[in-house]
């Protein structure tokens, strides 16, 4: 017998792509699915999108707009399957995806699935390109050691299938972020789990280009993903309080300061003091094309400070 898994998508404005998003849930050859739709105070058509999809396995619930982890948070609690997929309300998976996520679970309940991933732009789906993803397993310390090192934890909430009991241990999503907030979620996650299975035959077809939360910037985002990365190098320090968590962290920190520079002189301060704290970090901006030149001739803070001029 299969177990039900839910798939909870957090839904505001996003009307262009919901529809596309549902079908591709909807078309799922995993045959024991449930879709929870909470509609977060859309303005635009994304609640008549959802309603003019007929299938029985969709429930749809709205609330006022309160964020995209608070519209999480609802979903959850009217989740009733055994197993967790949190699903943005712009992205697509082929139709064998929650399978052979399920598949590289199979049925237990201490380890979470890790999907393959890539982008693709606007509506074109033919300009999908998939990252390279790994065919293992990892310790949630391995995983800092690898990804955060790098600061490449990419955490797209639907690349992830979980048991709700690892949900139930670690906490709902924190509703004061509004930016990053997958990461502290995941990292409360990753640290109940016994392992982390990544699985690249299944692939979530990440939609960037459309000036989602993901692209926000000014105060109250960039204080989000500060606190975000905050905390989940502290939860992780606090498991596991060695130098190369230490340095992976400190990594991830700087990372914050390469994306916030110039804005929010305090902040940056705060993020340093946190960096030599922890030893330093050798952490290179990341850069291509001419912003590469740019930082070789300029330094990374010139150049950030013209791009910045020019809303680049």
């Amino acid at each position: 017998m299969l177990p039900l898994i839910s798939i909870c998508v957090p839904a505001h404005n996003c009307g262009l792509y919901i529809a596309d998003t549902l079908k591709s849930l909807c078309n799922q050859s995993y045959p024991h699915l449930e879709i929870i739709v909470v509609n977060d105070g859309s303005e635009d058509d994304t609640l008549a999108q959802i309603n003019a999809i007929n299938d029985p396995r969709i429930f749809v619930f709205s609330i006022n707009q309160s964020g995209a982890a608070a519209a999480r948070n609802v979903a959850y609690s009217k989740a009733t399957g055994a197993y967790i997929v949190f699903f943005d309300g712009d992205d697509i998976i082929p139709e064998n995806f929650i399978q052979l996520q399920f598949k590289s679970i199979n049925f237990k309940e201490d380890v979470v699935a890790v999907s393959g991933w890539g982008r693709f732009y606007q509506n074109n789906i033919e300009n999908f390109k998939a990252e390279f993803t790994p065919d293992e397993q990892l310790s949630f310390k391995q995983w800092i050691l690898r990804y955060w090192h790098a600061c490449n934890p990419m955490t797209a909430p639907g690349r992830i299938l979980m048991h709700r009991s690892l949900i139930d241990e670690a906490g709902l999503w924190d509703e004061e972020l509004n930016l990053n907030d997958d990461l502290e979620f995941f990292t409360r996650v990753f640290l109940k789990a016994n392992n982390i299975v990544m699985n690249p035959s299944a692939l979530l077809y990440y939609r960037s280009g459309i000036n989602g939360l993901s692209g926000k910037k000014g105060q109250k985002a960039y204080h989000s993903l500060y606190r975000s990365v905050y905390l989940s190098t502290h939860y992780a320090i606090q498991a596991y309080n060695e130098e190369g968590v230490k340095a992976s962290c400190a990594n991830m920190l700087q990372s914050c300061i390469y994306e916030i520079y110039p804005y929010s002189n305090a902040l940056i301060k705060e993020i340093e003091t946190q960096v030599k704290a922890l030893g330093g970090s050798a952490l290179k901006p990341e850069s291509g094309g001419i912003t590469r030149i740019l930082n070789t001739l300029l330094g990374w803070k010139l150049t950030k400070k013209i791009k910045s001029a020019l809303n680049l």
